[in-house]
């Protein structure tokens, strides 16, 4: 739990955020905010603000999240969408979502590749290795664990 400043409460100097912190929305009546990217990138601002406020270079403010909805790319045209509150799914929402993520990529060639991809992905059949032919192998909790390196020929 930390303050609507990122403060740890009775230790001074201490800040956290993001999945490390329950942070107080104030325009949420001060509910955690939630735990996700969209969150923690504007915590990050808002913390640097509050470290520099800590050393008198600038004013605190407590964290307020403006929410615009939120975005779920599920693969093909599998998505869901709430952009300022109206719901979409599938291809409308998988459109969004994926102008989205264009936009947020940092530089052109990243854009040019990852559209590239989207683009002949939807003209072509996925490749055989995605496809699931081969079974898969039996689950097991000591497969999972890999507590089966304990029992082989040189365990005693």
């Amino acid at each position: 739990m930390v303050d609507a400043q990122f403060r740890v409460p009775d230790v001074a100097g201490m800040f956290a955020l993001g999945d490390a912190a329950a942070v107080p929305d104030v325009t949420q009546g001060c509910q955690p905010a939630g735990q996700t990217a969209q969150h923690a990138v504007r915590q990050a601002a808002a913390a640097a603000r509050s470290v520099a406020a800590s050393l008198g270079y600038a004013t605190a403010r407590p964290y307020r999240h403006r929410n615009l909805g939120f975005i779920v790319d599920l693969g093909g045209t599998a998505a869901v969408a709430d952009p300022l509150g109206v719901p979409l799914s599938g291809v409308p929402a998988a459109a969004l979502t994926r102008m989205y993520h264009l936009r947020a990529l940092p530089c052109l060639t990243n854009k040019t590749r990852v559209a590239a991809d989207w683009l002949l992905g939807a003209f072509t059949p996925r490749q055989i290795v995605q496809l699931g032919f081969l079974p898969p192998a039996k689950s097991s909790i000591s497969a999972a664990e890999r507590t089966d390196i304990y029992t082989g020929s040189g365990a005693r």
